[in-house]
């Protein structure tokens, strides 16, 4: 059911900070939302046993890593952590060409549809296939274009092995093979760009993968060109060790030190950041994008999320490397994991205390606002990037009326989902399921 040019009612639409009944949102012929209000639902779409709401916005993926999902997790030698992940990992790389490469992101990506997921910040590293120059940029483009889903291309530095060290192996289809030939590409990719529904940030990938001028050169233009930032911080320990024998401080301590910190950068995962640093970091506006099910899969651990929450922090989610595609799985683990963590619930807050609420704004809104997108939102001016979820699918039934935003989250999921729109167009209804070419 395409809604551009046209007046919707559900019988419930989030806005804000909870649900509304009977809203009527009215969207204009180019899919942006025009006004909202409960006066006249004559002639609108009635939308009943529906609770509408923003698509949820993913701020982290690396949409090739959905071929991971078929590998099998055994751990020979006892134990397995990041760094074996890793090496799995540099398999996947060394063995895809661009057909793989653009099957296995579109499948992660109509996943994400399915998930009620409508706008993805894909941090994208892989760079090359052999001699066909940037050839995975050009699938990534496509992959997201064919499948429908609203897509903030997060170009990616990377440029050394670890700090100091030269790229090897797998590594080298990730090589920028200059910072002029980037620069160049990011200028190509823009060009390419659907402007209906594609934008572009830039990221580095993390203090390991690239040197202190690079870092601040890039980090300069991309707030010349009024680019979101994103960098990898603190994910594991190794990481920090690295960063401090090298420049007397830990990642984001020297990221504090060494570049412009503002509202337009993002951090991701934060794993092992201090509560000092968290709090400079916050302070400057600056974002942190945690990836729950990505931590738990690769034994990351844990971030301060309370803390995080006390200082006001603006957290969004990622699903990372894509090994369950589920938004209300992330966030539900974002609060869940933490409950058992630190044995208390109600981690993830409002002020008014619902966790619901909270963990909505991380999917939305905080998210947009990561990757500078006009969507997480039902309000005038913003693009009708929406989700429907059937009050009548069983997992749904029976919530009270102040509740189907907690029924959603922590009792629910994918399965409610019932459509998806992109800027008014539908993408998703309950009669279809994803694409399937890509299984194990």
């Amino acid at each position: 059911m395409d809604l551009r040019g046209k007046r919707v009612a559900a019988e419930y639409t989030w806005l804000g900070e909870k649900f509304v009944r009977d809203a009527v949102v009215e969207i204009d012929a180019d899919g942006i939302i025009r006004s909202i209000n409960s006066n006249d639902p004559s002639g609108a779409i009635v939308l009943s046993r529906a609770a509408l709401i923003p698509g949820f916005v993913n701020a982290h993926s690396h949409a090739f890593q959905r071929g991971l999902r078929c590998e099998a997790q055994r751990f020979a030698s006892g134990a397995g952590n990041f760094w074996s992940w890793r090496e799995t990992m540099y398999r996947l790389v060394d063995a895809l060409d661009v057909g793989a490469f653009y099957t296995y992101s579109r499948q992660a990506f109509e996943e994400m549809l399915a998930a009620g997921i409508t706008a993805v910040g894909e941090f994208h590293y892989l760079h090359h296939a052999g001699a066909n120059g940037w050839a995975f940029d050009e699938a990534i483009l496509s992959a997201a274009k064919d499948a429908g889903i609203r897509l903030c291309l997060i170009q990616t530095y990377y440029a050394t092995g670890n700090v100091g060290q030269p790229l090897a192996g797998a590594q080298l289809r990730f090589n920028p093979i200059s910072r002029d030939e980037f620069t160049a590409q990011l200028a190509r990719l823009e060009r390419s760009l659907d402007r209906q529904t594609q934008t572009i940030a830039l990221a580095c990938h993390s203090i390991r993968a690239v040197d202190l001028n690079d870092l601040r050169y890039f980090r300069a233009l991309a707030a010349e060109r009024g680019w979101p930032f994103h960098i990898h911080v603190e994910e594991v320990r190794k990481e920090i060790e690295d960063c401090r024998a090298a420049y007397g401080a830990g990642p984001m301590a020297t990221l504090l030190k060494e570049i412009a910190i503002d509202t337009r950068v993002t951090a991701i995962h934060c794993t092992h950041s201090t509560r000092d640093d968290l709090k400079e970091w916050t302070a400057r506006g600056a974002n942190i994008c945690l990836c729950p099910l990505t931590e738990g899969n690769l034994s990351d651990g844990f971030a301060a999320l309370p803390a995080i929450v006390e200082m006001g922090g603006g957290i969004c989610f990622g699903t990372d490397s894509n090994i369950r595609v589920s938004a209300a799985e992330e966030l539900r683990l974002m609060e869940f994991g933490h409950r058992a963590r630190h044995e208390r619930r109600g981690v993830m807050v409002n002020s008014e205390g619902s966790c619901a609420a909270a963990l909505m704004r991380a999917g939305t809104t905080n998210g947009a606002a990561a990757l500078n997108l006009n969507c997480g939102e039902i309000r005038p001016g913003a693009s009708a990037d929406l989700a429907a979820i059937d009050l009548n699918h069983p997992t749904m039934l029976g919530c009270a009326d102040d509740a189907i935003a907690d029924s959603f989250l922590f009792g629910s999921g994918n399965e409610a989902i019932a459509s998806v729109w992109v800027r008014g167009q539908p993408k998703r209804d309950q009669k279809k399921t994803p694409r399937t070419d890509a299984g194990c």
